[in-house]
């Protein structure tokens, strides 16, 4: 299995995926070029969205807020396709939601596909909190599982009854069980990163440019980690 660090030394063309390829996506692969210009090794980014078509500008709040910066924003949008899948080194993708449909869709390898937050904030203390919540969270699905299987008579009777009482009763009693395991994914998750970069599309100046900060925090993190190879 790749590791995250071959990864990253062997990124050198990214592509970045959104669902339009007018908003987000064209903002990390424009932010990303202009901050690996000083860098000694040569890189190359592209964008594209899954429901993008052909052509089209990038949307006027992107625009803006690239134009503040006083970063290049001239682009034109991109449907995924899988030669740009293949012409990649590394797939950077916006939402966890984009990574699964590409992964479907294509049948790409996960080895290297990633939200860009994921990949960005990868580290040893982070993946041993992502087992630990994968962990608290089977374990709650095991209970719960069990907890059906295990009441089974009791959830038919109240179906059928439509007992509004028996219902609650049943309810609490899961809560109950799978409690402990909620309260440590909640307690495991302060101060994980979000995986998604909130898409600013319909929202006003301000939401690009939370976008921005969002998209910028994340590349300056990968920038950090090319520096270092």
């Amino acid at each position: 299995m790749i590791t995250h660090k071959e990864e990253v030394a062997a990124m050198k063309k990214v592509l970045f995926v959104c669902t339009g390829n007018t908003c987000r996506s064209p903002l990390a692969e424009k932010v990303f070029l202009e901050k690996t210009k000083p860098l000694s090794t040569e890189y190359e980014a592209r964008s594209a969205g899954i429901h993008a078509m052909n052509g089209m500008p990038i949307s006027e709040g992107s625009r803006a807020v690239l134009e503040d910066r006083g970063f290049d924003y001239t682009h034109q949008s991109s449907s995924l396709d899988a030669e740009l899948l293949e012409w990649a080194d590394v797939i950077l993708t916006m939402t966890q939601e984009h990574k699964r449909r590409i992964m479907e869709q294509f049948h790409k390898s996960h080895n290297h596909i990633f939200t860009l937050n994921e990949f960005a904030h990868d580290s040893k203390e982070q993946r041993e909190k992502k087992e630990k919540i994968d962990h608290e969270a089977a374990q709650l699905e095991i209970k719960r599982a069990a907890f059906i299987s295990k009441n089974k008579s009791k959830v038919d009777e109240m179906l059928e009854s439509q007992d509004v009482t028996k219902q609650q009763e049943l309810e609490e009693e899961l809560l109950a069980e799978i409690k402990p395991h909620q309260e440590a994914i909640d307690e495991l998750l302060q101060g994980y990163p979000s995986m998604d970069i909130a898409d600013p599309f319909g929202g006003d100046k301000g939401n690009y440019k939370q976008t921005l900060t969002e998209i910028e925090a994340a590349i300056d993190k990968l920038i950090e980690k090319l520096e270092r190879q």
